[in-house]
């Protein structure tokens, strides 16, 4: 099968298409063919040799595709059932994938297939953050940095659905992109006094902030009213050192279910998944800089086969 192979950590240039062996699913694991892999800073961070292991892997963490036999049996997928789900630190970019059953959730009616593969991590992260950390509740004032990107879009749209007012950050040509999905006021992150206005808009701070990259997570303490929490699943962010609000770092429960819970969140409308663009399996090297590079509108998803 075709698959990126990473030998070497490294730049994009690392990144080669080759012929694999198929990989065979371990006991009670699911074998899927894949149609389309998301493509997130999480990969970039993985290829430079920042999160750990050893080449040669096939990078990605999160796909969309077919269930393929009975490999889905035990835990009630069939032939050629629509997935999609995070699968670990390494190989969605490949034709297809092995991973553990509790991964793995039915396809939203909402998404189609050549989508998909760019939705779990950033959604499940999102909801994480604004479901289980902040605990939004309706008629709150939120927060959420860097709100055009593959995570902040998401949590966006989450808490608009949980009833808050979102005031988010993002550069000034994602403003008009940010107030159509759901943001009542945006303000430029590029501003250094961004979080002095987000306090005025707040009648003296949000009520909880989601600070969905590092850089901005000081930011966004500054702009948090007391007893707040800050919400973050970034790494090497400056956080206060005093006790006027909370900063908590998390990892999303990257669990099939609970994209199962989600799943009528997206099917009715409330929130969906906007691409930045799409790429070919061939180009992941591409997608990869566009990804490293930041200033993304939604998420970057690479097409690895086609239904």
């Amino acid at each position: 099968m075709r698959a990126i192979v990473v030998d070497r950590f490294g730049g994009p240039e690392e990144l080669h298409v080759q012929d694999v062996p198929l990989p065979r699913p371990a006991s009670g694991d699911v074998l899927v063919r894949v149609i389309s892999a998301g493509v997130g800073p999480w990969d970039v961070a993985k290829r430079e040799g920042r999160l750990g292991g050893d080449p040669p892997f096939v990078p990605g963490f999160e796909c969309a595709g077919t269930v393929v036999g009975a490999t889905g049996d035990e835990a009630g997928f069939h032939d050629g059932e629509p997935v999609y789900g995070y699968i670990g630190y390494e190989g969605a970019y490949a034709e297809y994938v092995t991973c553990p059953p509790d991964r793995l959730a039915p396809l939203p009616v909402a998404l189609t297939l050549a989508e998909a593969g760019g939705m779990p991590v950033n959604l499940l992260t999102a909801d994480a953050g604004i479901r289980d950390i902040m605990a939004v509740r309706a008629g709150q004032t939120v927060l959420v940095t860097t709100a055009a990107g593959g995570l902040g879009h998401l949590a966006v749209q989450l808490a608009v659905r949980a009833g808050a007012q979102v005031i988010a950050t993002a550069s000034r040509d994602h403003h008009d992109f940010v107030h159509k999905i759901g943001a009542a006021q945006v303000v430029d992150h590029n501003d250094a006094d961004w979080p002095r206005l987000v306090r005025d808009m707040s009648s003296g701070g949000v009520d909880s902030a989601l600070a969905a990259v590092a850089p901005t997570i000081a930011g966004a303490a500054a702009a948090t009213r007391d007893g707040g929490v800050v919400a973050t699943p970034a790494r090497g962010g400056d956080a206060p050192t005093d006790n006027r609000i909370r900063v908590q770092l998390y990892d999303g429960p990257l669990e099939g279910r609970r994209l199962i819970r989600l799943a009528p969140t997206l099917d009715d409308g409330a929130v969906a998944l906007i691409l930045a663009a799409r790429y070919d399996l061939e180009d992941a090297a591409a997608a990869q800089q566009h990804v490293g590079q930041g200033h993304t509108r939604g998420k970057v998803v690479l097409t690895v086969d086609e239904l």
